[in-house]
């Protein structure tokens, strides 16, 4: 009856930084669940931002700025790259939260190839039947302390106001697996210019890795191949995509070597995780799909050569799962493009 007053909600938005661009969404609640809010997409010239890391902060200052003028909000919510990221499983006592993050702090060193006082870590409980309640699983991210003040000094001096940080991977996975969904999938983010894999298992992110082959990678071929301008070639490849027809053959056979590279990488890394055990020797959950997402999930044929070739179902991602339901509301976003986001 008595909502409480927007200013000291601190409605914040979410932001991710990659090497190309800066993408903002905000979800607003309704009585009929969340709706999107303002969002938005805005381009970053190539060497201000490389692999995670900002390389002219000056410049990308200016950006943020410009899109806190231009869509006016002070706090937010922001991804941090998942380049930079060590995970490890580990056992530690289920005891407070202090005793837990000291017993995990004293495990860094073995784990992870940074010395202790110059990393940040965080940790998700992990969902297990073992029935033991003196101890407990966790996953455990850790990411150099270097880098968080990096981003925190940026938004700081952008005027905008993080209220938390988090990692990419658990960002998407969050956004695309079911809300009570433990079972265990592989999550591809085909991006422009670097595909990220993860895992996620038993509710938590188990594994990240970053490959250097994104949607850059196929319109570079068309261009080279057919001697197109960029913007053709991106045309065109969104119009013709993966089918192999005799009046698309010439298309085709442009992509499927950087798509032929693509699927091996995904395919080295699920054999290797059907292939792990965890420190216990117990093997890890098998990987029941993969889920596919990022501004070149769409592509025409993908979905079918994944999986014709790696033999695992394979789906494009539904970034709205856990957030509405098209019952009561239908996003501006057009849904090949939710999939950037």
């Amino acid at each position: 009856m008595f909502p409480v007053p927007r200013f000291l909600e601190m409605p914040a938005v979410g932001i991710d930084i990659s090497d190309q661009s800066v993408r903002f969404l905000e979800l607003l609640p309704t009585r009929h669940g969340l709706e999107v809010g303002r969002f938005g997409d805005s381009p970053i010239p190539p060497g201000i931002v490389k692999s995670g890391g900002i390389v002219d902060e000056e410049k990308l200052v200016a950006i943020l700025k410009k899109i806190k003028t231009d869509y006016s909000f002070d706090f937010i919510r922001a991804s941090l790259p998942e380049e930079r990221v060590y995970l490890f499983k580990t056992e530690v006592p289920n005891a407070t939260m202090l005793q837990t993050e000291t017993a995990i702090a004293a495990q860094l060193e073995e784990n992870v190839p940074l010395p202790p006082n110059e990393v940040v870590f965080d940790y998700d409980p992990i969902k297990t039947e073992t029935g033991h309640v003196d101890k407990i699983h966790v996953s455990v991210s850790v990411i150099p302390a270097a880098i968080v003040q990096s981003y925190l000094a940026l938004f700081k001096n952008a005027g905008l106001e993080p209220l938390s940080f988090e990692i990419e991977a658990q960002a998407i996975a969050r956004s695309v697996v079911p809300t009570g969904d433990f079972g265990t999938y592989m999550i591809v983010d085909f991006g422009k210019t670097r595909t990220g894999l993860s895992i996620k298992s038993q509710g938590v992110i188990r594994y990240t890795s970053t490959l250097d082959l994104g949607g850059s990678s196929l319109n570079n071929a068309l261009q080279k191949t057919l001697s197109l301008s960029p913007e053709e070639a991106e045309k065109l490849k969104r119009e013709k995509g993966l089918i192999k027809t005799a009046d698309n053959k010439a298309v085709f056979d442009a992509l499927i070597n950087p798509i032929s590279v693509l699927r091996d990488e995904i395919n080295r890394h699920y054999i290797y995780w059907q292939g792990a055990k965890d420190k216990g020797g117990v093997n890890e959950e098998k990987i029941q799909k993969i889920i596919l997402c990022g501004g070149d999930a769409n592509l025409i044929g993908l979905i079918d050569y994944l999986t014709s070739t790696i033999r695992v179902p394979v789906e494009v991602a539904n970034v709205w799962t856990n957030v509405l339901s098209f019952d009561h509301a239908v996003p501006e976003i057009q849904f090949s493009d939710s999939l950037r986001y």
